[in-house]
């Protein structure tokens, strides 16, 4: 069998989510967006429920959303907003590093996250003592919600489409590709389009699908639908 891309999530999959959790996203945000740009509880209802009906699906939709409607950079809003976040919470593991970069040796490796380049680079800094640039210099691709921008929408992992539309970005055919994920609504996603999907969690992390497919020597996608 020949080697896959593996499409690498970074929140739940990089680093456990018990040790950062959608909720210090949101409080961040929140906290940004009452202090920073100090918006109105009816502007932000009003952008919400737009963004609800009109399909905008994610947080950084709604970010989005909410600076356009007062005339704030989107870039400085999330480097605010992450600001707020305390990454100290997330543990180091450099053999888990040592094993993407061993595996990236072999076979197509990219981080893909529905989070922004601020976070991911955060994650990677407190994880791995390492950069984004570090990632991409050691042969690991990395892209952000922003890749999946088009006509001034994001498109999520949980949009078969985005998946399908990132697969073509990236010059691989989406049966060519394994989704390693933390949420099964994406994972799900992922096998619509005939995109290989493998569900990672704390019973089953990142580090042992590796370890799994480095003494196998092949792709492990059917033994955890």
């Amino acid at each position: 069998m020949p080697n896959k891309t593996l499409l690498v999530d970074c929140d739940g999959v990089l680093y456990p989510f018990s040790q950062l959790s959608l909720k210090d996203f949101v409080s961040a945000m929140k906290e940004t967006y009452r202090h920073d740009v100090k918006i109105s509880g009816r502007v932000q209802a009003k952008i919400s429920k737009e963004t609800i009906t009109q399909n905008k699906l994610g947080m950084f939709n709604y970010i989005k959303a909410i600076c356009d409607e007062v005339g704030y950079d989107f870039d400085t809003f999330c480097r605010q907003m992450f600001a707020r976040v305390d990454y100290g919470k997330i543990t180091r593991d450099d053999a888990l590093y040592k094993s993407l970069v061993r595996t990236a040796n072999s076979q197509q490796v990219v981080v893909l996250t529905n989070n922004h380049f601020y976070h991911l680079n955060n994650v990677l800094q407190h994880r791995f003592g390492k950069s984004v640039f570090d990632f991409e210099n050691d042969g690991i691709r990395c892209y952000d919600i922003t890749a999946s921008e088009k006509n001034g929408v994001f498109y999520p992992k949980q949009n078969p489409e985005a998946l399908a539309a990132f697969a073509q970005k990236i010059g691989v055919s989406v049966y060519e590709c394994i989704l390693l994920d933390d949420m099964q609504r994406n994972i799900d996603a992922a096998r619509k389009i005939g995109m290989s999907g493998v569900l990672i969690d704390e019973k089953f992390t990142l580090k042992q699908y590796l370890a799994k497919t480095s003494r196998n020597g092949i792709s492990l996608e059917k033994e955890y639908e």
